[in-house]
């Protein structure tokens, strides 16, 4: 049964993959909120905990929501008029730089703002898409406290006789394994975020702290994610200090990146799940190629999923 439940899983996020990783996120958040009420629980009330931490944790998903659009705007504009003012009069520039030059000048605008055009029609026409992911995403993250003790209270209704006791056992092993996973999610994203916000702070990039706080958010998103804290990054070092600027942010996003891919989430993740740094990476890319955005999101819990399928049904040591 486990194994079939699995493949339903698989099927549904591969044919409604906005609505599965809208599902995923709200779960994501509401264990993420349990991490910083854990460490206020030690010293004070548990009920002030929770409310702490969720003003803590929604308030600064809160700040990044409202503070994107504004800054994206504002700064695709100065953007546009940046592109429109630096594009070199072919008549003039010959007599200053090399022809080579002058047309690599121009086709480089040309094609930064081809792609901005591009970029900014590509994310309105996932508005639709996106827009049911967060009523979902907020829906999820709302009720999955009451969630929780329905499905705790009627798990052994997914099991026969035969196998109810070990397969609700599979089951709670599992979802314990899926929190460590989401608390080991959770450094990885404070330490990149705090890597991004403070790079950005010292190589002058405006609105560091916004920078840091929307990187750490959307490190959770696979692929479309990193778009989202890369395009405004990017904007403000342009607009601010030009073509350096830019390679400056290029870096910064670079250089975060690889640190989580090969320090970062492997090294976290190995001891959070018990498995090894190279099956990490591994297995992140085989279901990023497999389901796209969705895929690095699933990768992990998945594996752990099947490592734990086959040691209580296959090979039977549980």
């Amino acid at each position: 049964m486990s194994l079939i439940y699995l493949v339903v899983f698989l099927l549904l996020a591969h044919f409604s993959p906005f609505i599965i990783a809208a599902l995923i996120l709200g779960v994501f958040l509401s264990m993420l909120i349990e991490a910083p009420q854990k460490l206020f629980s030690k010293v004070m009330n548990s009920k002030i905990s929770a409310v702490l931490s969720h003003i803590l944790v929604l308030g600064l998903v809160l700040y990044a929501a409202i503070t994107f659009f504004p800054v994206v705007i504002s700064e695709g504009n100065k953007l546009f008029s940046m592109l429109s003012s630096l594009t070199i009069p072919q008549e003039e520039a010959l007599a200053q730089l090399p022809e080579w030059l002058v047309t690599f000048i121009n086709d480089l605008n040309k094609n930064l703002s081809d792609f901005a055009l591009g970029l900014m029609n590509q994310l309105l026409s996932s508005i639709p898409n996106l827009i049911t992911s967060a009523i979902v995403l907020v829906v999820t993250t709302a009720a999955i406290g009451s969630l929780k003790t329905i499905t705790k209270n009627n798990l052994w209704k997914l099991y026969p006789v035969n196998d109810r006791e070990k397969g609700l056992k599979f089951m709670k092993d599992t979802y314990s394994q899926f929190e460590r996973f989401v608390h080991g999610q959770f450094l990885t994203a404070i330490m990149v975020g705090t890597f991004i916000g403070l790079m950005s702070f010292i190589f002058g990039i405006p609105s560091a702290l916004f920078l840091g706080i929307l990187a750490w958010i959307t490190d959770f998103i696979p692929y479309l994610g990193v778009v989202i804290s890369a395009v405004p990054l990017l904007m403000l070092a342009f607009t601010e200090n030009g073509l350096i600027g830019l390679i400056i942010g290029l870096v910064i996003l670079t250089a975060a990146n690889q640190l989580e891919m090969w320090f970062f989430s492997p090294r976290i993740q190995s001891n959070a799940l018990n498995l090894h740094w190279f099956v990490i990476i591994i297995s992140i890319l085989l279901f990023g190629e497999l389901f796209s955005f969705l895929g690095i999101l699933i990768a992990l819990p998945i594996v752990v999923y099947i490592r734990n399928f086959w040691e209580y049904f296959v090979i039977k040591i549980k």
